[in-house]
C-alpha cells in the first residue's frame, strides 16, 4: 500500500502536467489562429484598398464629367459651375437655379436660368438667401448633383460604406453682409447654348462679412487646438493648411479627388491616417470627409505621420515645418526626390536637410525644378498664412 501511494502521486502529477501542457498548447494554437485571422483580415483589407483605389478615382471623375457635359447643354459651356476646392455649388431639382458659395473671395452668387428675359421678384432671391443661411452640410450635399451621383456608385460598388452627415451644423450662418436683396442688386446676362439656343441668367452677388475668414477659423478653433495638442502640432500650421487647401470650405472637392477642409485624398493620406487611428485599412467616403471633425482628425493625424515617421530625424523645427508643408501637398517622395534625385533615399534626404540652414532649405524648396510649381508655392503659402494664426499657438 505504501508503494502504491507514491506511484499514485507520480501518476497524478504526470497527468496534471500533461493536461497543463495540453491546455498551454491549445492556448498557443488559439492565439496563433487569432493572429493568422487578424493577418488574413488585414491582408484582405489591404488588397481591397489597392483594388478600390482605381475605381474610386474613376467614379469621382466620371461623375464630374457627366454633369459638366449635362450642364454645358443647359447653362452654356462657359457657365458650367461645379464644386471645387474653394467653391461649393448646389442646384435645384430641375437644375434651373443654383447657388455658389465662394469661400476664397467671400461671395455668394444666386442664379436662375430661363428661355426669356424675366423680371424676377426680389422676394424669390431673398427667400433663397434665407434658406442658405439656415442650410446644413447635409442639406447642401443633397443639392450637389455630382456628390449624389458619386456617393451612389461608391456605395453601390461597395467601395465605401454609407455615412450619414449630421443635420445640426448651420455652416453658413452669420456669414452674409447683405440682409435684404433689392431690385438694383439683380443683374442679367445672355448665354448661348451648344445648340445655338439663347438663354438668360438672372443673378445676384451677395458678399460675405469682411472678417468672414476669421469667423470661419474661429468656428474650428477649439477642435484644431484639441487635435494639435493631441498630436503635438503647431495650431498656426494646421490653420494655414486649412486656409490654403479650402479657405475653410467644409465641402471642398478637388479633381484628384480630395475632400473637405484639409483636402484629404481618401485613397492615400486618408488610408494612412485612418489606419494609424484604428489599425484598420479603409477608403473613406466623401461624406465621412465632409464631416468637419472627421476631416480635421484625419488631416492632423496625417501631419503627425509626416513629421514623426516620414521626416523622423529632422532636427530644426523650422526646417521640419517647411518639409512637412511640401510633403503634405506633393507627397514625401517628391520632397526626397527634390533633395536626392531619387524617391527612395530618405536617410540621405534627412541628412541633407540637417546640413542646410532653414533659410537655405526654404530657398531650395522654392526654386527646385524637381518640385511642381504648386509645391514650390505651397511652402510659401503655408509660411505666410501661418503668421495670421500664430497668436493661437500659445493656447495649446
Amino acid at each position: 500500500m505504501k508503494s502504491f501511494i507514491p506511484l499514485l502521486i507520480i501518476t497524478t502529477t504526470l497527468f496534471a502536467s500533461t493536461q497543463r501542457d495540453d491546455i498551454i498548447a491549445q492556448m498557443h494554437s488559439y492565439k496563433q489562429s487569432q493572429i493568422d485571422k487578424i493577418s488574413s483580415i488585414k491582408a484582405q483589407e489591404l488588397n481591397t484598398v489597392k483594388q478600390n483605389r482605381f475605381y474610386y478615382t474613376n467614379i469621382a471623375k466620371a461623375s464630374s464629367a457627366y454633369y459638366k457635359n449635362y450642364l454645358s447643354k443647359r447653362w452654356g459651356k462657359d457657365n458650367v459651375k461645379l464644386s471645387n476646392k474653394t467653391r461649393f455649388t448646389q442646384y435645384s431639382k430641375d437644375m434651373d437655379s443654383r447657388e455658389s458659395i465662394d469661400f476664397k473671395n467671400g461671395l455668394l452668387t444666386i442664379e436662375m436660368i430661363s428661355d426669356k428675359k424675366q423680371n424676377i421678384d426680389t422676394k424669390k432671391f431673398n427667400q433663397t438667401l434665407l434658406k442658405i443661411s439656415k442650410e446644413t452640410i447635409s442639406d447642401a450635399i443633397s443639392k450637389d448633383p455630382v456628390s449624389q451621383l458619386e456617393q451612389k456608385y461608391l456605395v453601390k460598388k461597395d467601395i465605401t460604406k454609407p455615412y450619414v452627415i449630421s443635420k445640426k451644423s448651420h455652416y453658413l450662418n452669420g456669414l452674409f453682409k447683405q440682409k435684404t436683396i433689392t431690385k438694383k442688386d439683380i443683374k442679367q446676362k445672355q448665354v448661348i447654348l451648344p445648340n445655338g439656343k439663347k438663354k438668360f441668367i438672372t443673378y445676384v452677388d451677395v458678399p460675405m462679412v469682411p472678417n468672414y475668414l476669421q469667423k470661419r477659423a474661429l468656428k474650428y478653433k477649439g477642435f484644431v487646438l484639441q487635435k494639435s495638442k493631441e498630436y503635438n502640432l503647431t495650431p498656426s500650421f494646421v490653420f494655414a493648411i486649412i486656409q490654403t487647401e479650402s479657405y475653410f470650405n467644409p465641402l471642398a472637392k478637388s479633381n484628384i479627388p480630395a475632400y473637405g477642409l484639409m483636402q484629404i485624398v481618401p485613397t492615400t493620406a486618408g488610408v494612412d491616417a485612418y489606419y494609424a487611428l484604428t489599425k484598420r485599412k479603409r477608403i473613406l467616403s466623401p461624406n465621412y470627409l465632409y464631416n468637419e471633425h472627421n476631416n480635421i482628425t484625419i488631416g492632423t493625424k496625417y501631419i503627425q505621420i509626416i513629421r514623426e515617421q516620414y521626416l523622423k530625424g529632422v532636427k530644426n523645427e523650422k526646417s521640419l515645418a517647411y518639409c512637412t508643408a511640401v510633403s503634405y501637398n506633393a507627397g514625401i517622395g517628391s520632397l526626397i526626390y527634390s533633395l536626392t534625385g531619387s524617391k527612395k533615399k530618405r536617410k540621405l534626404a534627412i541628412y541633407k536637410i540637417n546640413t542646410m540652414s532653414p533659410e537655405e532649405l526654404y530657398h531650395h524648396l522654392r526654386t527646385s525644378k524637381r518640385l511642381t510649381n504648386e509645391a514650390r508655392n505651397y511652402v510659401k503659402s503655408i509660411s505666410e498664412k501661418s503668421k495670421k494664426y500664430i497668436a493661437w499657438d500659445s493656447e495649446v
